[in-house]
């Protein structure tokens, strides 16, 4: 009975033994069974928030790029819109530019008039490209000398000379041109007369400065351009530029650069009308920027051939 019983205690044993390592072992696979899920859970999330990440990250630059290109397509239509807008503007400045012309003409056609004792300055826009006469004595010491200029492919400069009137104001006269060699006075004393003189020429405007017009400098009394204004307070004369018209025959003109006279001009209209070109230019540029503005909105967006060729 014992031994049955030490028996029936061995093969209990066994049997607690067996069912606690068949336990172990389905706690471990139930364990495994549970890591592996957690395991492939969390791979799915990552792999899930990266696909999320991707998919924004696509969808902010494909955003990014639309605008972009947006932002181009308003930048290209503007430029014909204002290339057009400035020819219209040149070809308004070409029919004022014209009406000038066509008015100042008029005013040289007619005879000369006696320049008035009191000059009126409000009014002087008037009657540039008026011929006047005067008569005064010059100033030669406050001479000023314009350029250099070319005449004739030679080198030399213009004569600007204050003349005093006989009422006791003054005004610039535009004397002519002389050559480099005669730019000293002594060189041609012999033709700077003394006295009273009649002058005669043409009235005009001071030229109009721009970015690129040079610097005067009155301190050493170089003048690269017309400037009436500071000319006529330097010298204490009226803001009054009268341009000396060519006097003598012009067959004597080599004898007068070789005598260092004056070489004044032949009364004529030189007002520049550049207007043409400009509003040609600016309509060109609207035209040509119509044309690649079409090609662009023509062209298909980015990737529309490859979605094409993958639904095929």
């Amino acid at each position: 009975m014992l031994l049955r019983s030490g028996k029936t205690i061995k093969n209990f044993t066994s049997i607690n033994f067996i069912r606690d390592r068949f336990r172990f072992r389905s706690g471990s696979i139930i364990l495994n069974q549970s890591l592996s899920s957690q395991l492939v859970k969390r791979n799915y999330a990552t792999n899930s928030l990266i696909n999320i990440s991707n998919i924004n990250a696509n969808k902010y630059s494909k955003s990014k790029f639309n605008t972009n290109q947006f932002i181009q397509k308003i930048v290209l239509a503007l430029f014909p819109i204002a290339g057009f807008c400035l020819g219209t503007w040149q070809i308004q400045r070409l029919r004022w530019k014209v009406g000038l012309i066509e008015e100042c003409e008029e005013r040289l056609s007619k005879p000369p008039m006696i320049l008035p004792k009191r000059i009126k300055l409000e009014v002087l826009n008037d009657y540039f490209y008026r011929r006047v006469k005067t008569l005064g004595k010059f100033l030669y010491d406050k001479e000023m000398l314009l350029g250099p200029r070319t005449f004739d492919n030679k080198h030399g400069y213009y004569v600007i000379t204050p003349l005093e009137r006989e009422n006791g104001t003054t005004v610039l006269v535009k004397r002519g041109w002389i050559s480099k060699d005669k730019v000293n006075p002594s060189t041609r004393k012999n033709n700077q007369f003394e006295g009273i003189v009649n002058v005669e020429g043409v009235l005009k405007s001071a030229e109009k400065k721009n970015w690129f017009t040079p610097k005067n400098n009155p301190d050493r009394n170089e003048w690269l351009w017309t400037d009436v204004e500071t000319m006529a307070e330097r010298t204490g004369a009226q803001p009054v530029l009268i341009e000396q018209s060519l006097e003598g025959s012009p067959y004597l003109i080599n004898q007068m650069i070789e005598d260092g006279i004056p070489i004044g001009k032949i009364p004529n209209v030189d007002l520049r009308n550049t207007h043409l070109q400009y509003a040609i230019t600016w309509y060109s540029l609207s035209i040509a920027t119509s044309v690649m503005f079409y090609m662009l909105m023509k062209k298909p967006p980015a990737g529309h051939f490859n979605r094409k060729v993958m639904q095929g």
